[in-house]
């Protein structure tokens, strides 16, 4: 009986043996889950797109199905606003098991936090995401987590930045701006009349993201045109704290400019400019439309 009773014993142990493992807390999917965390923090979205399947739909908050290119779309827009963004280690979780379909899924819990560019507030939101990996591809991806406190900071920024000016206010920082900054050519004062999240766009495309890339791309026009000039025209009234302006600028191409030497030849670039201040009354976005076109055109004309 006793002999009888350690064989079922051993028969029990080699069938569990037998069976396939189901859970597991070490695997290469995992390695490739924490990959693609590691370049989605870093803004490394070239690596991140690579962990995921040509054909992968990534479903966040929706049923509502995403392509990779999209996603990652949505994730740059996003952390755009933030100035560091990532997951706590403390108390995150990750393991991957394979499913009664034999689907192999990885999932993660962690704790996302961030700090807002505009205010530097941070924000904190539990995620949980459910990943399933076919060839060391993810092919699909559901990522849940509540957005309200996201959401609730954006509409802070917001309110903060349509708080109204004083009209004198707004008018003593762009004759600053301008007097100062672009026809003395002082950068330092860049840190003073800008936010730290100020955006330049320039015929809808964006040239400068913070005060000192304003500095670093201005600072070609001010080597390549030593009398620099900006004369405003014409103002628009004042509205919600954005004022358009009417500019003319002027110069001599007596330096280095867009890799070519100084052509001695005369410029006169009119433009309008959309500036709105935020709450602190400092300018945080600039619009400038004007012929692009004008510049290389004058420079290259024999008759100037």
């Amino acid at each position: 009986m006793k002999k009888l009773f350690l064989l079922a014993c051993s028969v029990i142990l080699f069938t569990a043996c037998q069976q396939e493992q189901r859970y597991f807390s070490e695997s290469p999917e995992i390695e490739a889950l924490k990959a693609s965390i590691s370049a989605y923090e870093s803004g490394d979205w070239e690596t991140w797109k690579a962990q995921f399947a040509d054909t992968a739909t990534i479903f966040h908050n929706s049923n509502k199905a995403l392509s990779p290119d999209e996603s990652m779309n949505q994730h740059k827009a996003m952390t755009d606003n933030f100035s560091s963004y990532g997951f706590e280690d403390e108390g995150s979780f990750i393991e991957m098991v394979i499913d009664k379909d034999d689907e192999t899924w990885v999932n993660y819990w962690a704790v996302w936090t961030g700090k807002l560019k505009a205010n530097d507030k941070e924000v904190r939101v539990p995620v949980h995401l459910t990943v399933q990996y076919i060839d060391g591809k993810i092919v699909k991806e559901y990522g849940y987590y509540d957005t309200a406190p996201i959401n609730n900071a954006f509409a802070e920024i917001e309110k903060a930045n349509n708080m109204p000016l004083e009209d004198k206010v707004i008018d003593e920082k762009i004759n600053h701006f301008i007097t100062d900054f672009f026809n003395k050519k002082d950068t330092s004062v860049a840190n003073e009349l800008l936010s730290s999240d100020y955006v330049r766009f320039i015929n809808d495309t964006k040239v400068a993201s913070g005060p000192q890339e304003l500095v670093e791309y201005m600072n070609a026009y001010f080597t390549g045109f030593s009398d620099f000039n900006v004369k405003i025209l014409h103002k628009s009234p004042i509205f919600n704290n954005t004022r358009f302006v009417h500019w003319q600028v002027k110069g001599t191409n007596d330096g280095e400019f867009a890799g070519n030497p100084a052509t001695g030849k005369k410029i006169v670039i009119n433009g309008l400019s959309r500036i709105h201040f935020n709450g602190d009354g400092k300018i945080d976005e600039e619009n400038l439309f004007f012929d692009e076109s004008g510049v290389p055109q004058q420079l290259a004309d024999t008759s100037n």
